[in-house]
């Protein structure tokens, strides 16, 4: 295995941070707000997590403060970039926490080996974040203090990158269903309708994409079954409501989604589900995936 790749991965198998992990995630889960503030530090009205993006607010100001730092001392009369250096490294200390709120409603219902990681990104982030404010009061030592924080959240940064996209705590975990289920182009038939039990939402299967199907009386409604927010079974989930407004709670962590377009209505996830048309005939039940929501 490649050594940076090894590095990052380390975190994830350190067991000794489990009860650390199990602590830090009940406090920001009764700390942060719930309802609609959670959902938009969630990024559910973007459609996507909102802490990478806010993210690159004292990452950016931090870096800029750095390239300041740097022709300080390599441009003649550089010494009055300290001041706008000064002033970027205020601006990452002011935006840390909103990041920070971010990211720790989405550590809430990350997997424990997630979350091993997400602690030690989040430690090297606390790290930077009072180097730079300490850079405020430092006077000569204050460049020091910026690049050293920086370079720490450089390293907490890439920790954070890695849990992102190698361990993928925050990418859609179904958008590969429409292409799985072939791109929506054609009903497959995915079984007879007396098979299906009644009121109750049961996995089926077009190729190799798994449907929530859900039979009322001698209708049928469905949704592609991998939960958006971290791949959880939607056909173990519970069931509300009636009509258009039926919707599915995924059983891992709680996000709620509306079969009729597959809106997140609740919970963690920030993407909606990939949605389902469905029509009976002849006794058998008829599906295809639509596609992620537009």
């Amino acid at each position: 295995m490649p050594f940076l790749s090894s590095l990052f991965d380390a975190p994830s198998r350190w067991t000794k941070l489990d009860p650390l992990a199990s602590r830090a995630g009940a406090t920001a889960d009764r700390l942060l707000p719930g309802g609609r503030v959670r959902g938009l530090l969630h990024g559910r009205p973007a459609g996507h997590p909102l802490h990478p993006a806010m993210a690159m607010l004292p990452v950016g100001t931090s870096v800029s403060a750095l390239l300041l730092d740097v022709a300080a001392v390599l441009v003649p009369g550089g010494a009055a970039l300290g001041a706008p250096a000064r002033g970027l490294a205020a601006a990452s200390v002011a935006t840390v926490a909103p990041t920070a709120l971010a990211g720790w409603a989405d550590y809430v219902d990350l997997h424990r080996d997630q979350q091993r990681t997400a602690i030690v990104h989040a430690a090297g982030n606390a790290v930077a974040a009072t180097l730079w404010t300490a850079s405020l009061f430092a006077g000569r030592r204050a460049r020091l203090l910026r690049t050293a924080g920086t370079l720490v959240a450089g390293g907490a940064g890439a920790l954070g990158g890695h849990l992102a996209y190698r361990w993928a705590a925050g990418p859609n975990h179904a958008e590969h269903l429409f292409h799985l289920a072939g791109g929506g182009e054609e009903f497959s038939d995915v079984g007879p309708l007396d098979d299906l039990p009644e009121g109750r939402p049961a996995q089926r299967r077009i190729g190799d994409a798994p449907l929530c199907v859900l039979r009322r009386g001698g209708s049928v409604m469905a949704i592609t079954d991998t939960c958006t927010h971290l791949g959880g079974p939607l056909h173990e989930g519970e069931v509300k409501g009636t009509g258009e407004g039926t919707t599915i709670t995924c059983p891992w962590h709680g996000s709620e989604f509306r079969f009729s377009d597959g809106e997140v209505l609740d919970g963690p996830a920030s993407t909606p589900q990939p949605t389902v048309e469905t029509r009976v005939a002849d006794g058998r039940v008829l599906a295809r995936v639509v596609g992620p929501p537009r």
